[in-house]
């Protein structure tokens, strides 16, 4: 039988759950909202009904279509991170992966509940918790990957508390990059709405109003200088409908489910120096702290490797982990296993002096730290040369649109 959501209102004589409310019109009747997954509508009642309410409403919620789940998430990620936090919790608690799963799905009552509840069908129908979280589509294929090692690992709870303190330490860098790439597309659209009304404006208007002169040079002139304006105008518009669907293609690619797909597109990211620059500095500082956090927690360090290498998609980060990897496996000290020019030369020289698992961790701690402080600095830079690049790129269209207009001016007076 195929599930649905349904929001169902109903009052009770006491406030079951959060979302009680005291009922305008009966006097110890509190209203209440619930969000559950039921084959029928009589079966959604049937869960209040054990609660000891009273329906007032059923009413199946339908799925979102795709443009609406794109453009709105059900969830933000400070949600999300608490979302793990609270899993986290249940399972050092003693719970299981899975129950602990369904514990926090089923103190949910609002919203997210309608997403939720997909992963709770799935629980109940014997999935495991990583496929179970994986229908929910809320993390991104490292966050799994690394959940998934920590479960095969038999340290999933040191792999959700890394999961929740890299959902912390990541929000910043993005919220940077978000603004450096919001301001950077105002710029864009302001300079293109600029490109646009002069070639679809001034200079249609102007083509409309031709140089009156018996002088043949200064009209041949004046026609000169009119197309050369068009064309620029044309070309700054060809330029502008390539790039967004450059752009547009690019984040396809950043965005599809193929690994594969995605690691060919940060590998063309990686060849621009900034972004590339912010692109492995941040996979360096995400990686790093998972581990450090793994080996605080007193997991082996081959199998706190294992786990850390799936925390970036990023290739030199990727190919970091993997000759990590295959020195550790041949009996390599961490201190040499780590020898790799991704890393200069004061952290390996960090790395090489600890002499303990706990001196390891606090290396690791560090050389994130410190490499997070560089990708926010290369967000920061990326974000002045996008800037500036919108200046340039407006400066070109102003320096046009004021020709175009010293010409029409020079039209007027030629007529008067």
């Amino acid at each position: 039988m195929n599930l649905h959501n349904y929001r169902v209102q109903y009052l009770a004589p006491q406030m079951l759950d959060a979302t009680a409310r005291p009922d305008a019109r009966l006097t110890g009747y509190y209203r209440h909202e619930l969000v559950v997954a039921a084959g029928r509508p009589r079966e959604a009642m049937q869960s209040v009904l054990e609660r000891g309410g009273v329906v007032l409403d059923v009413v199946q919620i339908k799925p979102r279509g795709a443009l609406s789940r794109l453009l709105k998430s059900p969830v933000n990620r400070t949600y999300k991170q608490k979302f793990l936090q609270a899993v986290s919790y249940n399972v050092r608690s003693g719970l299981s992966p899975e129950k602990a799963l369904e514990q926090v799905i089923l103190g949910e009552l609002g919203e997210p509940r309608v997403a939720l509840n997909e992963a709770l069908d799935a629980l109940r129908q014997g999935y495991g918790f990583v496929q179970a979280l994986s229908l929910l589509n809320w993390f991104d294929s490292s966050t799994i990957a690394v959940l998934s090692a920590g479960e095969a690992a038999g340290q999933l709870s040191r792999a959700l508390d890394t999961a929740v303190s890299f959902y912390e330490k990541g929000s910043s860098t993005l919220k940077l990059m978000f603004g450096a790439v919001a301001w950077t597309a105002l710029d864009l659209i302001m300079a293109v709405s600029t490109v646009i009304g002069m070639r679809f404006g001034l200079i249609e208007e102007l083509k409309k109003t031709p140089l009156l002169s018996e002088d043949e040079s200064k009209v041949a002139a004046y026609k000169s200088a009119l197309a050369l304006a068009e064309h620029v105008n044309n070309g700054l518009l060809v330029f502008s409908f390539i790039f967004v669907l450059f752009m547009f293609y690019f984040i396809l690619m950043l965005l599809s489910p193929d690994q594969k797909v995605r690691g060919q597109a940060l590998t063309i990211l990686e060849r621009f120096p900034v972004v590339g620059q912010l692109l492995v500095c941040s996979g360096m500082s995400a990686t790093f702290r998972v581990l450090s956090s793994l080996l605080s927690g007193g997991v082996t360090f081959l199998n706190a490797v294992y786990i850390a290498r799936k925390g970036s998609l990023t290739p030199t980060i990727v190919g970091l982990w993997q000759e990590v990897v295959s020195r550790t496996e041949i009996g390599e000290h961490p201190s040499t296993a780590f020898n790799s020019p991704v890393l200069d030369s004061s952290e390996r020289l960090l790395i090489r002096s600890h002499r303990d698992q706990a001196q390891l961790a606090e290396c690791l701690e560090s050389i994130a730290a410190s490499r997070e402080d560089r990708a926010n600095a290369a967000a920061k830079k990326f974000a002045v040369i996008a800037f500036v690049a919108s200046l340039v790129y407006s400066g070109i269209a102003v320096l046009f649109s004021l020709a175009v207009v010293y010409l029409q001016n020079e039209s007027v007076l030629s007529g008067a």
